[in-house]
């Protein structure tokens, strides 16, 4: 309870770790088909820029997410297995976009990404959609959207920046990048790396570990753009990477081992009328994952499991300036899973799935934006089924106090198709299970008095049914199945103060109620999430560049965690950075600065107090 009272008192006084929305005129990628200004959009939006990458010294995105209200995680270890939780969603039912590419691995549990290996070192902006986006991005935008935008040579010339760091559990993280501009040409190359030997990924304080446990990861991203005409921009987009990750058992130490080989790619084609009204991008992607599993349960070589993600799509829109703008486009996605495994069974299985949607922004007052959006998908398996969203967004500006509010709310239907894995795994498979069915919206405000204080507010609510999860009770080692209902409610709240050039106080807090339909008799029991999280973080700039941040991230109680409950907890880290001149920065953090022991996920070990200082270099 002490950590709730906390949240509660901060949320009173400050705001989002990152901003709750962007500029008035400033277009948001991910809110909608059609290119909306931030006071036209009717959904709950939260944009991290790089100035916020790197004040945050954080090395793996998902460092980044769960700073933001809404968003919740099962880990914050360095590639520990990642689930990401929007308004208590799934991980699979968050849909992740790396520059328009779309990512999942057919062969998961479920098509979904995981984020555990991801870094930020490459990325320009992250806008993270909250709610349900079906109708915008298909099945798998139940619970939200996480847009990634990679870093972008703008101006003439070439530049290159590096940075390198080491610390806790022999940690070593660095990049570098290249970006250079000439003409109708820009190009960025990056390649990154890290490594560290962390404590068992087993907590001892509820089992038995002794061992280190090693992970790795390096990688290479690129972009290629060409201005080929006044009115057509082509881009190739791309990144591949390799990891290797020890893996444990709940509560006890474990020789296997899963190494894993991700790559994407995607050209596209960018087209703009003379006069700006009209506009039309066409991307085909591919996205691979291959996993192989290594110890004394699976096949000498290792546990196969690869996923093929392959996506053609066209997204037209006009804009005619007032009153009405459109959109239209049609998706086609073909998901491929090859599986060769002694843990359960080979399979190989395929599916595919056409889409058109439409969408429609109306402008009937001053300052009022209300659109609507629907999408019909055919899949292969399961047929037809379709989907639609609403939202409306309504700007106060008062020109006495220089304030804006914006109220806003949105509302929308989602389907997500079963996975391969649910559907034919030899052991765990179910061909019978159906295609899960969501509603939900959300009302609030956003409310800003220029740069000295924003604010961010959402209550929101979705209900699914069909939700898919594994039974224990089915025979013989347990399957697939469906709840009948699950309901998830919550508030939201975000808000930044800068009562002068020296501070800054951020806060994100999120009250969720996650529950799932118990028996027969409809009592619902409470599902694995906790009810009440946020952070906090203050910034002083006693000088020109020097920054020093106190940060608290912090959970109640979380009865209904799988294995177990865990504790309530209070982490709390200490950041600075010192830019000697334009070439050079140098930079440290400590965290969990008071060496507290505590458990995201039941059995899982977190780190202990850790350090870590680095250099950033830029020419």
């Amino acid at each position: 309870m002490k950590y709730v009272t906390l949240g509660l008192l901060l949320a009173g006084v400050s705001a989002p770790a990152f901003a709750a929305d962007s500029a008035d005129n400033e277009i948001l990628v991910t809110a909608s088909r059609i290119p909306l200004a931030a006071r036209e959009v009717g959904s709950a939006v939260t944009i991290v820029t790089q100035e916020d990458i790197k004040e945050s010294q954080a090395p793996f995105a998902k460092d980044l997410l769960q700073m933001i209200a809404g968003v919740q995680l099962t880990t914050d270890r360095p590639g520990d297995n990642t689930n990401v939780s929007i308004r208590g969603s799934d991980n699979d039912q968050v849909l992740f976009l790396i520059d328009g590419i779309e990512l999942g691995d057919p062969s998961s549990t479920s098509t979904q990404y995981q984020s555990d290996h991801l870094v930020t070192r490459d990325i320009a902006r992250i806008e993270v959609l909250r709610g349900n986006q079906s109708s915008l991005y298909g099945s798998d935008a139940i619970g939200g959207v996480v847009n990634i935008i990679t870093q972008r040579a703008t101006e003439e010339g070439i530049s290159v920046n590096a940075e390198g760091e080491y610390g806790a559990h022999d940690t070593l993280n660095g990049g570098a990048s290249i970006l250079g501009k000439k003409g109708a040409v820009d190009f960025r190359l990056t390649a990154t790396g890290y490594q560290h030997k962390g404590p068992s990924l087993a907590d001892p304080a509820t089992g038995s570990a002794t061992e280190r446990d090693e992970y790795w990861r390096y990688g290479f991203s690129g972009r290629l753009g060409v201005a080929a005409t006044d009115n057509l921009e082509l881009q190739l987009i791309g990144f591949w990477q390799d990891a290797h990750s020890d893996l444990d058992n709940t509560n006890s130490d474990s020789a296997n081992t899963v190494r894993k080989r991700e790559y994407a790619y995607a050209g596209q084609a960018r087209y703009g009328s003379d006069d700006g009204h009209f506009h039309a991008d066409l991307t085909a992607s591919r996205y691979v994952a291959r996993r192989l599993y290594f110890g004394n349960s699976y096949k000498p070589e290792g546990d196969l499991y690869k996923g093929t993600k392959d996506v053609v799509a066209l997204n037209a829109n006009y804009d005619s300036g007032s009153f009405v703008s459109v959109a239209a486009g049609v998706n086609k996605e073909w998901e491929k899973s090859d599986q060769v495994t002694n843990y359960s069974g080979n399979f190989d299985a395929s599916v595919n799935t056409s889409a058109v949607y439409g969408e429609l922004a109306l402008r009937p007052l001053k300052n009022l934006t209300l659109t609507g959006a629907a999408r019909v998908d055919d899949h292969s398996r399961f047929g037809s089924f379709d989907t639609y969203r609403a939202t409306a967004a309504y700007l106060i500006t008062d020109a006495m106090s220089a304030a804006d509010i914006k109220l806003r709310a949105s509302y929308g239907t989602g389907a997500k198709a079963p996975g391969l894995y649910q559907l034919f795994d030899p052991q765990y498979g179910n061909p019978n299970l159906e295609v899960e069915t969501s509603k939900g919206g959300d009302v609030g405000f956003d409310l800003g008095f220029g740069q000295a204080f924003t604010a961010q507010f959402s209550y929101f609510f979705a209900r699914v049914r069909n939700e898919i999860v594994f039974d224990g009770s089915i025979p013989p080692y347990g399957g697939y199945g469906q709840f009948g209902r699950t309901k998830k409610s919550g508030v939201e709240i975000g808000m930044t103060v800068r009562p002068t050039n020296w501070l800054s106080i951020a806060q994100s807090y999120t009250y969720l109620k996650a529950r799932e339909d118990g028996d027969e008799d409809g009592v619902y029991l409470d599902m694995g999430r906790p009810k009440n999280s946020g952070s906090t973080a203050v910034t002083v700039t006693p000088y020109d560049g020097v920054s020093l941040t106190g940060r608290a991230r912090y959970r109640s109680r979380n009865e209904s965690s799988y294995g177990g409950a865990t504790a309530g907890f209070a982490v709390f880290d200490l950041l600075g950075s010192y830019r000697l001149n334009d070439t050079v920065e140098l930079y440290a953090r400590v965290l969990n600065l008071f060496d507290k022991q505590y458990q995201m996920s039941f059995g899982k070990n977190t780190l202990g107090a850790s350090a870590y200082g680095g250099v950033r270099l830029s020419f």
